[in-house]
């Protein structure tokens, strides 16, 4: 068992400290929570729910939208592999509607950006150096 504070992804940490992406941070360590403590019983995160979220937690952090990142459910991109994808988005689906009385803010942005369109895709900023050469 761990606490959250020792799920920091290891990439762009800093990322997730504040603004859209802290907001969904807290949202999925909230959620996390949630489905553990139903599931497995548990107060504080098991292994495997550990694990997904410092996946999860480290995707967002990489995300090339910044904070102008739309919901999963909106994004052109799919950063998810396959199993983690299907894992997170079942915790998602069952967790979600439950944060609206514990955390009402972050899950009122959250629906609300899901009526929101999705920004472009980002450019890709290495192609040009690759295109070059």
């Amino acid at each position: 068992m761990t606490d959250d504070t020792d799920l920091r992804p290891i990439p762009h940490a800093d990322r997730l400290e504040s603004g859209a992406l802290g907001r969904e941070a807290r949202l999925l360590r909230a959620m996390f929570k949630d489905y553990c403590k139903r599931h497995h019983g548990q107060d504080a995160l098991c292994a495997d729910c550990s694990r997904l979220l410092r996946y999860a937690l480290t995707r967002l952090a990489c995300c090339p939208f910044g904070n102008e990142k739309p919901t999963c459910l909106k994004c052109k991109i799919h950063c998810y592999r396959g199993e983690e994808k299907e894992k997170v988005k079942a915790i998602m689906r069952e967790s979600g509607p439950r944060m609206l009385l514990p955390h009402p803010l972050l899950t009122a942005e959250h629906l609300i950006k899901n009526f929101k369109a999705a920004p472009p895709k980002p450019r890709n900023r290495h192609a040009s150096k690759h295109n070059n050469t």
